[in-house]
């Protein structure tokens, strides 16, 4: 006899390695490994010496198995799954040899670092070959409870028809080794920062969605490295949108306000109005519900980074990709939003360096200059 009538199975559990071991990574990595009961952390890979001392401590005494070389990690056996938090510049790469070798894919923000390689990335998942498996951008914001709260009063018609989306997020100052490396590689403010933003105004406006125009500027004030690479560390960008069965004829329009010079923290405040109504996300950066009065006045904490606001919501967008593989669920969201969020990042990221504004046609071409 080999159990009891009232003894119950292990709950299947989703097989995942994590590529890179970055300040996300690492994140990745112990919530895959602690606070995912559907996911088991097999292994992880890195060629830096200090993750894989990193990985050493938090890791391998969980009999995780650490790489350098992804490659070797795609052969790990029983691997069914790719968490992929490395540097924006492989992830296409990394993205196509994980879906050719028949496993799920879950990657960060960019899925790459232009338009053309996540169109080809889309192509490739409608292969019938690869047509079972998910893969899915990593859009964390989407999986916080406020903004599901924001995203559900929208679709109610609490605020009737968003006509207006303005989003900012502005990252702590910092001028670290590592973030200074970080923001040499990555493609742009936009790429990298706004199509946070940019994704969730295309939940908020809806599936039908589609942008007529964008134009940027921007300066650099503190970061003046990023002149070598025509970046900037203080942007504003603004999109013009046609209407959408969703938006009752209206035109919304969508502004980002992008800062990588923050001295307080970092602060992220949203705003959507609607022909009805006002909804409002983040308005006051906190760390919490204390306030301090002495001589100095009245303040708050603020949050230092970008993981702290949204660590609960990098829980629930792995816990929801788990479920999505092993229950064979639809994914939340298509993989075709993230790469049209990209065609409006790239367009952003090229009217800045440009100072031309960028048009489409309304079905979805890019008008020429």
């Amino acid at each position: 006899m080999t159990g009891s009538p009232t003894s119950k199975l292990a709950p299947k559990q989703l097989a995942i390695g994590v590529v890179g071991l970055g300040r996300i990574g690492r994140q990745h990595a112990l919530n895959a490994l602690h606070y995912v009961p559907r996911t088991k952390l097999i292994c992880a890979c890195s060629p830096m010496d200090q993750d894989v001392e990193w990985a050493e401590e938090h890791l391998v005494p969980y009999g995780v198995k650490i790489y350098r070389s992804f490659d070797e990690m795609l052969h790990h056996p029983g691997l069914e799954a790719l968490l992929i938090a490395s540097t924006t510049k492989v992830h296409y790469e990394q993205v196509v040899a994980g879906v050719e070798k028949g496993l799920h894919i879950l990657c960060e923000k960019p899925l790459a670092m232009n338009s053309e390689q996540s169109r080809k990335i889309l192509e490739l998942t409608k292969d019938a070959r690869y047509s079972q498996l998910k893969v899915m951008t990593a859009f964390s914001r989407r999986f916080d409870v406020s903004y599901q709260r924001v995203k559900a009063a929208i679709e109610s018609g609490r605020i009737g028809a968003p006509v207006l989306v303005r989003c900012e997020n502005r990252d702590k100052y910092d001028r670290s080794e590592f973030y200074m490396r970080y923001i040499m590689a990555n493609p742009g403010i936009f790429i990298d920062t706004a199509v946070h933003d940019i994704d969730l105004t295309l939940s908020f406006l809806g599936s039908g969605a589609r942008p007529k125009s964008a134009h940027a500027i921007g300066t650099i004030a503190l970061h003046k490295e990023l002149e070598q690479i025509q970046d900037v560390d203080n942007a504003v960008g603004t999109v013009e949108w046609y209407p959408s069965p969703q938006s009752s004829g209206v035109s919304p329009i969508s502004s980002y306000t992008i800062s990588r010079i923050m001295h307080h923290g970092f602060d992220n405040p949203t705003e959507i109005i609607g022909t009805e109504g006002v909804l409002k996300v983040n308005l006051h950066p906190r760390r919490d519900l204390v306030e301090i009065a002495d001589q100095n006045g009245i303040g708050n904490d603020v949050m230092p980074d970008f993981y702290e606001r949204y660590e609960k919501a990098f829980v629930t967008e792995l816990a929801v990709f788990a479920d999505c593989v092993l229950d064979g669920k639809q994914l939340p969201y298509e993989l075709e939003t993230a790469v049209l969020g990209m065609e409006i990042a790239e367009a952003l990221q090229e009217s800045l360096r440009t100072g031309r504004k960028i048009e489409w046609e309304e079905r979805g071409n890019r008008r020429c200059s």
